[in-house]
């Protein structure tokens, strides 16, 4: 069974936390500081630690450094309502396998704690210079079962049990025609997930065949697109529109408003940015993306759980020479666009265009 150790001094929300988690079947214990945390992780194995960043003493990072050392077999979960974006760096950095923002939902945390469970034999992080093909089979001859979430303008899914791809989902397709649509995504970010229960199979072939035919039919695609540039004839034979790239259609119309400095999409999750249009001198925009991906992931946390049927539009931050507006793109709930307007532009005119640029999405 596996033995879960939370640390929290808030005698009230500890307490919830201890008996749901041995409603589910888990051996949990708790300690209401880092020190007697310590103190439980020299004594006794522990398999999850699940802390709380903000405690009297030593807090939540420095009980992460300390495991270290106390118990390398020990897998850490942070919990907080008030983490930094340099909070979570060093919780990742020390080994955490997920930051959970309170208030989180008894799903997010018992999802949390499966992954953390996941990755008793294996490691997990950010990497570079990979590609989905490279992961698919990575995972392909690990042997490994699990879901990876693509995330861009469109979301898509991957499932993968024991190694074979069996499930593939992206908007309404599913299946090799869903995988097909992921293989072709120019751009995005990637997260690995605990493989859903119950995960239906619409994708039978061996993982070989499958993968080549995909990526055989993309290339013949993209070569009769280069032969027509402009792809299908229309009704009067003269060559149609090529489709436009999402991001451009909120571009075009943010580019007419006075003020307009720069826009870019961040995935909330990871906090990676997809796509930049423009710049502002002397303006670190990714130091900027770190922080406001960490404030846009705590009010959704925090929208959730006190109007679950309300949704984020618009977060406007102010400042003297500058507006930093956060749009929610609604096909993809995790990702928002950041847009930054000179103080001479009008803010109505900036929300009106995002509104008329979604409604273009939606025809």
């Amino acid at each position: 069974m596996t033995r879960l150790l939370v640390v929290d001094d808030d005698d009230a929300f500890r307490t919830t936390i201890v008996r749901d988690l041995s409603e589910h079947g888990y051996d949990v214990c708790y300690a209401s500081s880092a020190d007697e945390a310590a103190l439980r992780l020299a004594a006794e194995p522990i398999d999850i630690l699940l802390t709380d960043l903000r405690m009297p003493g030593d807090d939540g990072i420095d009980l992460l450094v300390r495991v270290r050392t106390l118990s390398s077999r020990t897998r850490t979960i942070l919990m907080s309502g008030y983490a930094t974006a340099r909070d979570y760096q060093r919780a990742i950095e020390c080994g955490a396998v997920r930051v959970l923002c309170k208030p989180f939902t008894q799903s997010e945390l018992l999802q949390a704690i499966r992954q953390a469970v996941d990755c008793e034999t294996g490691f997990r992080g950010s990497i570079h210079g990979l590609s989905l093909v490279d992961l698919l089979q990575m995972f392909h001859y690990a042997r490994r079962s699990l879901a990876i979430a693509v995330d861009g303008w469109a979301p898509g899914h991957v499932f993968l049990e024991d190694g074979r791809i069996v499930h593939a989902t992206y908007r309404e397709q599913v299946g090799e025609e869903a995988l097909r649509a992921i293989l072709a995504m120019p751009a995005g970010s990637l997260r690995t997930m605990v493989l859903p229960e119950e995960t239906p199979h619409t994708i039978s072939r061996d993982f070989e065949g499958l993968l080549l035919d995909a990526l055989r039919v993309m290339d013949e695609s993209a070569h009769s697109a280069e032969i027509t540039d402009w792809g299908d004839f229309d009704e009067l034979g003269e060559p149609a529109p090529a489709p436009r790239p999402r991001m451009a259609i909120f571009v075009d119309r943010l580019r007419k408003i006075d003020g307009y400095a720069a826009s870019c999409l961040v995935d909330s999750a990871s906090g990676v940015i997809l796509g930049v249009d423009g710049q502002v001198d002397g303006f670190d925009l990714q130091a900027a993306v770190a922080g406001y991906a960490e404030l846009y992931r705590i009010k959704q946390a925090a929208i959730s759980a006190f109007m679950p049927d309300d949704q984020i539009e618009d977060i406007v931050i102010t400042f003297h020479q500058r507006l930093h507006v956060l749009h929610a793109v609604k096909p993809q709930p995790s990702c928002f666009l950041y847009v930054v307007i000179e103080q001479r532009g009008n803010l109505g005119l900036v929300t009106r265009a995002l509104a008329a640029a979604e409604a273009a999405l939606d025809a």
